[in-house]
């Protein structure tokens, strides 16, 4: 008997594991990624992010996927609330056992999650969180970002009000939370290189649905420009609010308010708005951005009321795939790694000019101005570098 319980071992130890077998979310058949987004609540609009990214693994599945395993992306909803985060990453580790988060909106929530993500070495690709909240952050083996800074976004922004707008003073409405400081934060050092003055800090909570009283400070501080750092939602009602009163400075906004939705949210208001852009955007001369678009609206058809924030999901989960590419079909963490940090100069189909390597997670580096218009965004400027920070 004993010796036949040694036979069965030694074939047991001779049969080949699954490949992938010992690492979470792989099998042979599929990767299993995670992410969670405010697909209800006041950001509501940036859950597209969410669904880009579901739409565009449903194209890489149809045409095979990666090396013969197709994507799973499980998404689930946390109302922008830094808690229901933290319980969903929690459950797609624990329960799902998702091989990598890819993604996951607001810098409050990314932050209530970051220990738990690095404390257990899962994979982080892109989140969508300022990312000068990783500068001089220990532990990033496993994450790989290629979300703008807000800081330095809003520097930028002023920068290009003093010099090209003439402006003197500037407000900023902004969420009182830390998306929002970040982009306070900008503004302040931004106004002292550029020589400007804050004339108002002008914070709101997320939970608000009435900012009327925020659009007479702002109008009161009689600044030139108002910056804004808010949810679609209340970066719509501000600007609403302030034309309502008669009050018309000239606006600057985060990138996160540059989708065409915010012309349905706000109207005539949002003519004229100064933002950024991290992806060349559709419909301005570059096809393969604009195929991508028809790819996902094509998959689908509600993204089209959001096409940007669709193609945000298109740019964060990219990097992922290209790394899975790389690392090939013995599918590995450490051979994941190995591949992200392999990216030099890398242009995908929406997101370009990633870098990544050994002692670099902060992809990119670089951001273009946009002007909103009659319900479509010009370019103003070639790519505007910033400093790398990890």
């Amino acid at each position: 008997m004993r010796k036949l319980v040694w036979l069965c071992a030694v074939v047991l130890l001779a049969l080949p594991l699954p490949t992938g077998a010992q690492e979470r979310g792989v099998t042979s058949e599929e990767v299993v990624i995670g992410t969670s987004m405010p697909l209800s609540g006041p950001a509501a609009y940036w859950g597209a992010v969410g669904r880009g990214m579901e739409a565009y693994a449903r194209y890489l599945n149809d045409q095979g996927g990666v090396h013969g395993r197709r994507l799973r992306v499980v998404v689930r909803d946390d109302g922008y609330l830094p808690p229901r985060a933290a319980a969903n990453v929690r459950e797609l580790v624990e329960r799902v056992g998702v091989f990598a988060i890819v993604g996951l909106i607001g810098t409050a929530n990314a932050f209530a999650v970051r220990d738990y993500i690095v404390r257990n070495e899962v994979v982080w690709i892109s989140p969508t969180a300022d990312a000068t909240m990783w500068y001089g952050f220990r532990d990033k083996k496993y994450l790989f970002v290629t979300y703008p800074s807000y800081v330095e976004e809003a520097k930028i922004l002023v920068d290009y009000a003093a010099k090209q707008l003439g402006v003197k003073t500037v407000a900023v409405f902004y969420q009182n939370d830390l998306y929002g400081q970040k982009g306070l934060l900008g503004a302040k050092q931004g106004a002292v290189r550029a020589r400007v003055r804050i004339a108002a800090q002008v914070p709101y909570e997320v939970t608000q649905t009435d900012v009327s009283s925020e659009a007479v400070k702002l109008r009161e501080s009689r600044a030139d420009a108002v910056l804004l750092y808010a949810t679609p939602r209340h970066g719509a009602l501000i600007v609403r609010e302030m034309a309502k009163i008669g009050y018309s400075p000239k606006l600057l906004a985060s990138f996160t308010l540059g989708d065409p939705i915010m012309f349905a949210l706000a109207g005539e208001a949002w003519n004229g708005v100064i933002s950024t852009g991290f992806f060349p955007l559709p419909g301005t001369g570059d096809s393969r951005v604009d195929e991508a678009l028809a790819i996902l609206t094509r998959v689908d058809p509600a993204l089209r009321t959001n096409p940007f924030n669709a193609l945000a999901g298109w740019a964060f989960l990219e990097p992922f795939v290209e790394g899975l590419r790389r690392a090939g079909r013995d599918l590995t963490k450490e051979r994941f790694v190995s591949a992200m940090e392999s990216i030099r100069n890398w242009d995908g189909q929406v997101i370009r000019g990633v870098t990544f390597g050994p002692d670099r997670r902060q992809g990119t580096n670089r951001l273009f101005l946009t002007r909103a218009e009659g319900g479509r965004y010009t370019r103003l400027s070639d790519w505007l570098s910033y400093p790398t920070g990890f």
